[in-house]
């Protein structure tokens, strides 16, 4: 009985990560979109502009036979966040 409560857990918590992500895609493709369509303004700056955190240039492991790069970046901006908050409410929901 212990397992099916711990199998539902991760079941949740994988589906929390899915939709966090499909949110934050969805948003981001909304803001771009409403850039695009307002240029050189100041709707544009507010939905285009964000911070950029991650591994840049990607960190590298040479060990002479074999080379592994390691390496991410995300975008975050406002679009992204009101994303990532519909698909909470959404979340919260279901």
């Amino acid at each position: 009985m212990g397992e099916d409560r711990l199998a539902k857990r991760d079941d949740s918590v994988i589906v929390l990560l899915v939709i966090l992500i499909l949110g934050a895609l969805i948003g981001t493709v909304i803001g771009e979109v409403i850039a695009t369509m307002v240029p050189g303004g100041t709707i544009e700056k507010i939905f285009s502009k964000g911070i950029n955190p991650g591994l840049n240039p990607p960190a590298t492991l040479d060990l002479k036979i074999l080379s592994l790069s390691f390496g991410f970046s995300v975008k975050i901006n406002l679009s992204s966040l009101l994303g990532i908050g519909l698909a909470l409410l959404l979340y919260r929901k279901l």
